[in-house]
């Protein structure tokens, strides 16, 4: 009786010690996932005051003046994403009814009105192309779905969404659409094929590709260690009903009709490290999509655009001239 009862009590005390390891672990996924999973869902304070008309440029390093690049008509408007309760706010800027149209998707807490986003609409506006600004579910004005953001499993549905309201609202065939993506933005652009080809060409600024990879590298950076990625990601499978690594450019690629990729990619990017750019170079590759590459040794995440803003605006205007249907 005695050795039942201490094999009894064995027993609960390995249960116990289970059910305490495993509240731990996704105790541990679920304080990482709030903290670098989390988004404002909001309009950063220092951009409220921004839009297509009127914007400021937010750099003391880079003295670059918006006022060319201002676009003087444009329309806010809503898009409604395919059976869910999201709505996206974006705005549309029209030069040529059924034109070619370029999709612009901003980065992570980001939103439609950053001044990134802004100078790329209106470059691309002032050489002839419509031009969509979305903000991404739980980001800037469109819907707050829960305050996290998903590495584009759940913006992959938002781009495809946009992309889908270009050609049936605005007749806009797909030959003439192409996507400009960065940080976020570019991830969510190499993830949409699989849910959407209806573009022609895709431009990415410092894209994220391997993720797993990725949330690795930003927890270092945040100060968590890497090992904590496979709580993260249990966590999110079991309580939020999202797989980080279900979409990914290697899978997604695949699917694609091998659009033409221009990079753009900083080397002294801390954030998203520059394997990244050789890991979807050589996705790409393997994959027979063309793709071109920009390469800057002396900047950093997505600064490319303010340290060689002429440079950027002839290479991508000249990228969807090429391959936009006119």
């Amino acid at each position: 009786a005695i050795l039942v009862d201490v094999r009894g009590s064995m027993k609960k005390l390995v249960i116990i010690l289970l059910v305490i390891a495993v509240s731990g672990y996704l105790y541990a996924g679920y304080y990482v996932y709030n903290i670098a999973g989390s988004v404002p869902c909001e309009v950063w304070e220092g951009e409220q005051s921004n839009s297509p008309s009127n914007f400021t440029i937010w750099s003391e390093e880079y003295d670059i003046d918006p006022e060319p690049y201002f676009i003087p008509s444009y329309e806010t408007i809503e898009i409604q994403v395919p059976d869910e309760d999201i709505v996206l706010s974006a705005w549309w800027m029209e030069t040529k009814k059924e034109g070619p149209t370029v999709l612009l998707i901003h980065g992570l807490t980001s939103s439609k009105y950053s001044s990134g986003i802004l100078l790329s609409a209106g470059i691309l506006y002032h050489e002839g192309f419509n031009v969509l600004a979305i903000d991404m579910r739980d980001h800037g004005d469109s819907t707050c779905e829960d305050g996290y953001y998903s590495a584009g499993q759940k913006e992959s549905d938002d781009s495809a969404a946009a992309l889908n309201w270009l050609v049936n609202e605005k007749n806009i065939d797909p030959s003439r659409i192409g996507i400009y993506g960065q940080s976020l933005g570019a991830l969510t652009a190499l993830t949409t094929p699989a849910k959407s080809n209806n573009y022609a060409a895709m431009a990415v600024h410092d894209p994220p590709v391997d993720f797993e990879t990725l949330v690795r590298e930003e927890m270092v950076y945040q100060g968590f260690p890497a090992f904590l990625f496979e709580p993260l990601y249990h966590y999110a499978l079991i309580f939020e009903g999202v797989n980080i690594t279900k979409v990914v450019p290697e899978n997604s690629l695949p699917q694609s009709n091998k659009q033409p990729i221009l990079i753009f990619n900083g080397m002294l990017d801390e954030r998203v490290l520059a394997h990244h750019t050789d890991d979807l170079m050589e996705i790409a590759a393997e994959n027979g999509i063309e793709t071109t590459l920009y390469r800057y040794e002396d900047m950093g995440h997505v600064e490319s655009i303010w340290g060689y803003t002429d440079e950027f605006a002839e290479v991508i205007v000249k990228f969807f001239q090429d391959n936009l249907a006119s």
